[in-house]
Formats: structure tokens, sequence, C-alpha cells
């Protein structure tokens, strides 16, 4: 029986090159498997990072709207309450009686009686009556009589100052630039000796809203000292409400 031929060399390494090479060809097909695999993974995280980003999104603009809605209607009432009051207080202010008008009040009659002669003259002057002239008795021979109480000089009446009540005055300024310009023009009129209380209402793209509780209206003139105030104009001005633009740099 004829013997087995032995391999050659280059069968050998041709068989190992054979085996190198489907185990390439295997390991290749994992690698593209795990690529396709990760791609849908990836693809997937992604639409869902979308998705809920959008949900997100809608969701924060939806609370934001309702939010502005909110404090643009609180801030619309806030401004009628304040214009309410305003009109209160000028009614209120046009219905009190001047010093000129306000009413006497006269002494009683029993305390006008028994008042002596020098409490009655201080009473007159104080009061702008005019003294009555008495005609003094005759004297009586032989009846000693005492000597009669000096007269008090007129007195002039004390000069009535009209009343002061606060006033509320709305500052509204146009084209503020900065924010650090509203802080000062705040600390401002803060600083002013009629002043007695600021308080911001509004500020927002420029546009500066200041109540301001003092003992005299507001004007442009007490402004002058403010870092912008050579680039005010007026505008508007009014019972409680003085509004003002700057003009560009």
């Amino acid at each position: 029986m004829p013997g087995k031929e032995p391999r050659t060399q280059v069968e050998t390494d041709l068989d190992r090159a054979r085996e190198r090479l489907s185990f390439y060809e295997q390991f290749d097909e994992i690698i593209r498997q795990n690529i396709a695999s990760s791609s849908a993974l990836l693809r997937e995280a992604s639409a869902r990072l979308e998705t809920d980003t959008v949900v997100e999104r809608h969701a924060y603009r939806t609370l934001l709207s309702d939010l502005l809605d909110d404090i643009t209607a609180l801030q619309a009432q806030s401004e009628r309450i304040a214009r309410r009051v305003s009109d209160a207080l000028d009614d209120l202010e046009n219905k009190l009686p001047t010093g000129s008008e306000l009413p006497a009040h006269p002494l009683p009659a029993e305390f006008a009686a028994s008042a002596p002669l020098e409490t009655s003259a201080v009473i007159d002057v104080a009061t702008g009556k005019q003294p009555e002239r008495t005609e003094l008795p005759q004297a009586t021979p032989g009846v000693s009589r005492k000597p009669a109480s000096p007269i008090l000089p007129a007195v002039a009446p004390v000069a009535e100052l009209p009343p002061t009540r606060p006033t509320s005055t709305t500052l509204i300024v146009h084209g503020v630039p900065r924010a650090s310009a509203a802080l000062g023009l705040k600390t401002h009129i803060e600083k002013l000796d009629f002043v007695t209380n600021v308080e911001p209402r509004e500020f927002a793209a420029g546009l500066l809203r200041l109540q301001i509780e003092s003992a005299r209206p507001l004007t442009v003139a007490d402004l002058s000292g403010w870092t912008l105030a050579d680039r005010i104009e007026s505008r508007n001005a009014g019972v409680g409400l003085l509004e003002l633009g700057l003009r560009p740099a």
C-alpha cells in the first residue's frame, strides 16, 4: 500500500492563512453588528432627548407666559389703585377749607361774662374782635375810687401758614441706558430734603418708573444733580405725574 505523501511547507502556510482569514471575517462581522446596534441606540437616545427637550421647553414657555400675564395684570391693577388714591387725595384737598374759611369758635357766654377785663381784651385781640369802649362812671365827691386797670396794647394776630400734606408723584423716565443709571437716579432723589420715600415700580427695556412720596411735587429742576441730567427732556407733567425722556448720548 503506497504511503501518504507529506504536505509541503507552502500548503501548511496556506492552511494557516485560510484559518486566520476566516477568524478575521467573523470578527469583522461582530464589529459591524456592534456598530449597527450602537447606531440604533444613539439614534433612539437622540430622538428621546430631542423629544424631552421640546416638552421641557414648551412647559417652561407656558410657565413664563403665565407669569408674564400675572405680572401684567398686577401692574395694571397697581396703576389703577394708584390713580384712585391720587384722585381721592385730590378730591380731599379740594374739599378742605382754607385758612380764611375755617369756622370761628366763639367762647361761651358764661366764660366771657366771668372773665376779667384783661382776659377779655386778650381774647378779643386773638380773635380779631375790636374791644368795646366802656364808659367809666363819674367820680363821686368824697368817695375814693381804685385806679382802672391798664388797657393792654393791641397784638397783631399770628399769620396762619397754609397746611402742607405729603404728595405722591409717579416719575416715568424713558431711555435709561443701564441699571446703574436707574439706581443713581433713585439715590439722587432719596437725598433730596423734601423726599420721604422712593419706591421703584418698574425697570425694563430702558423704561424706569418710580413712586415718590415727598412734601411737595417733584420737578425737573430737582434732578439737576443727576449724572445724566444734561440729557433730560420733558414729555408730560400733571397732577401726580412727571414723565421725562433721555436723549441718546
